[in-house]
C-alpha cells in the first residue's frame, strides 16, 4: 500500500463548488452536523445517564479523536526518522493526523440507542423474528439473499457507520457526509462483508465493516485507497484510539457511578502483574505504576483533596495514557512492513506493557462495571424499547411501498416514521427489483431506531406503549 493513495482527498461523489463556493473540509462537516450532535444523547457505558460528568458517544468520539491525533503525529515523526517511506519527507504530519483526528469523531456515529447492548438487542431481535414475517404468500427469509440476511442477523455498528455516513441526507443532498475516501478507509476496521465473516474471512475478522447496500461504496473505497482487501494502516491507529480513551474512560466513570472504587483498581493492577505477566521487566513498569497511582492518591489525601480517589485515577489516567500512546506508535513502527503489506494480524497492544494494563483494565470492568446492576437494569430497559419498536414498525414497514394493503394501524405507523429515513429509503430504492426494496425497507426501520438517542427511544417507547 502507498501513501499517496491511502491518504487520498478523492470522495465518492464529486462535488467541488456549491453555490460558488467550495465546500467544506470533513471536520467542518462532521462537527456541523446533527448526527454528530445526537452522540450526546447516546451511551458509552451508562444509558440513559443523569449525571453530566459521566461521559456520553460525544464525548467518548471527541476524546477518540484527541488521542488519534497525538498518535498520527507520533507515528509520522518516528516513521519519518526511521526513514519507514520517502513519502514523509515530502509532506506535513498534518496530512496524516487530520485523517484520525476526523475519523475519531465519526467511528461510533452508527451505534445504535444504549450503547453497545443495543447492538445486541437489534441483532436478537431479527433472529428471534425475521423468520416468522410475511411478505403475501412468502417468507422474509424466502425473499430476502443469505447475505442481507446475515446484516441483520450480524447487526453491525461498524457496518452502520459506514452506511450513515455514506447514505444519510446531509444538507438536502443524498450521498451523505461525503467524507474523503481516506476517512472512510480509516473506520472501516473489519474490511468485509457479513456474508464473508464464514465463507472468506482468513484474517479471521468477529465482526464485518459493511452492509450489502455498502458495497459499491466499500469497493470503491479500496480500490481507490489501494487497500486491496487489507484494513487501512491508520485503522490500527485509530483501534488505538479507542483502546486508549474508553478503557481509561470507564474507570473513571465508573468510580463516578461508584460502581468501582480505588482499592479495586490497585487490586486488579497488583493480581494481574503476580498472576498473569512472565516478563520480569514488564511486570516491574506495572508496579511502579501502581506505586505512582498509590503515590498520587497520598497526595491527594496530604493536600486534603474533596475527592482525593477519584482525583489520583484522574491524574493516573492521564500517565497511562502517555504509555499507551508510546506503546502503540512503537508497535506500528516496529510492525510497518506488515501492515504496509495487509500481513499483519491482531492489534497495536499486543506483546506490550500497555496490553497487560488493557487486559488487566478488561477484567477489572467485566468484573465490576458491565456486570453491575446499575448498569444491567437501564439496558434490559433498553432491551425492552428496541425490541418494541422494531415489533412495531417492521410489521407495516415490510408492507410499505408494495401491492399489499396497510391496515389503518399500518398507516399510521409508517406515518411516525422521520421523513429522513423515508427518503433514504425512496433514493436507494429507484429501480431496484423487490427484493432489494424489501431489504431496503428493512433497512429504514433499522436506521430509524439505530439513530435515535436514548432519551428519544425512551420518550417515543411510553409514548406508543405505556
Amino acid at each position: 500500500m502507498e501513501w499517496e493513495k491511502l491518504l487520498t482527498d478523492e470522495r465518492f461523489f464529486d462535488r467541488k463548488k456549491e453555490g460558488g463556493k467550495p465546500y467544506k473540509n470533513d471536520y467542518d462537516t462532521i462537527i456541523c452536523s446533527t448526527l454528530f450532535r445526537r452522540l450526546q444523547d447516546k451511551a458509552q457505558v451508562f444509558p440513559l445517564e443523569e449525571d453530566d460528568y459521566v461521559r456520553t458517544r460525544l464525548t467518548h468520539s471527541l476524546e477518540v479523536s484527541a488521542v488519534g491525533k497525538k498518535l498520527g503525529e507520533y507515528a509520522f515523526q518516528e516513521l519519518k526518522k526511521e526513514k519507514k517511506d520517502v513519502w514523509f519527507d515530502n509532506h506535513s504530519e498534518k496530512e496524516f493526523s487530520d485523517i484520525l483526528l476526523c475519523a475519531g469523531l465519526v467511528h461510533d456515529i452508527g451505534n445504535p440507542p444504549f450503547g453497545h447492548f443495543g447492538e445486541y438487542a437489534v441483532r436478537e431481535w431479527f433472529q428471534d423474528h425475521i423468520q416468522d414475517m410475511r411478505l403475501g404468500e412468502n417468507k422474509i427469509t424466502d425473499i430476502l439473499s443469505s447475505e442481507q440476511l446475515s446484516d441483520f442477523f450480524n447487526f453491525e455498528g461498524n457496518a452502520q457507520s459506514l452506511r450513515v455516513l455514506s447514505k444519510t441526507p446531509y444538507l438536502g443532498r443524498m450521498e451523505g457526509f461525503n467524507l474523503s475516501y481516506a476517512v472512510l478507509g480509516t473506520i472501516v476496521k473489519y474490511p468485509v462483508s457479513s456474508g464473508a465473516l464464514k465463507a472468506d474471512n482468513p484474517q479471521k475478522y468477529r465482526k464485518f465493516g459493511y452492509n450489502v447496500s455498502e458495497r459499491k461504496l466499500f469497493l470503491a473505497l479500496d480500490r481507490k485507497t489501494g487497500m486491496n482487501g487489507s484494513r487501512h494502516p491508520l485503522s490500527y491507529l485509530l483501534e488505538a484510539a479507542d483502546d486508549i480513551a474508553y478503557r481509561t474512560s470507564d474507570m473513571e466513570d465508573a468510580m463516578v457511578k461508584q460502581v468501582l472504587n480505588f482499592s479495586q483498581i490497585t487490586e486488579a493492577f497488583e493480581y494481574h502483574a503476580a498472576h498473569h505477566m512472565d516478563d520480569e521487566r514488564d511486570r516491574k513498569i506495572v508496579i511502579q505504576c501502581i506505586s505512582k497511582l498509590k503515590d498520587m492518591y497520598q497526595e491527594e489525601i496530604d493536600n486534603r483533596g474533596r475527592k482525593p480517589e477519584l482525583t489520583a485515577v484522574q491524574r493516573w489516567n492521564q500517565l497511562i495514557q502517555e504509555l499507551m500512546i508510546h506503546d502503540a506508535v512503537t508497535s506500528f513502527v516496529r510492525n510497518y512492513e506488515a501492515i504496509m503489506t495487509g500481513k499483519f494480524a491482531g492489534d497495536l497492544f499486543e506483546g506490550t506493557v500497555s496490553g497487560h494494563m488493557i487486559q488487566a483494565i478488561s477484567k477489572l470492568s467485566e468484573a465490576f462495571i458491565y456486570t453491575s446492576s446499575v448498569k444491567i437494569k437501564t439496558e434490559l430497559f433498553g432491551r425492552r424499547v428496541i425490541d418494541s419498536l422494531l415489533s412495531q414498525f417492521m410489521a407495516a414497514a415490510v408492507k410499505y411501498d408494495t401491492e399489499e394493503k396497510l391496515t389503518f394501524i399500518d398507516c399510521r405507523t409508517m406515518d411516525i416514521v422521520s421523513g429522513f429515513y423515508k427518503s433514504m429509503y425512496r433514493s436507494e430504492s429507484e429501480g431496484k427489483s423487490e427484493g432489494e426494496r424489501l431489504y431496503l425497507r428493512i433497512l429504514m426501520i433499522t436506521d430509524y431506531i439505530s439513530g435515535m438517542t436514548d432519551n428519544y427511544a425512551k420518550r417515543l417507547y411510553k409514548e406508543l406503549f405505556a
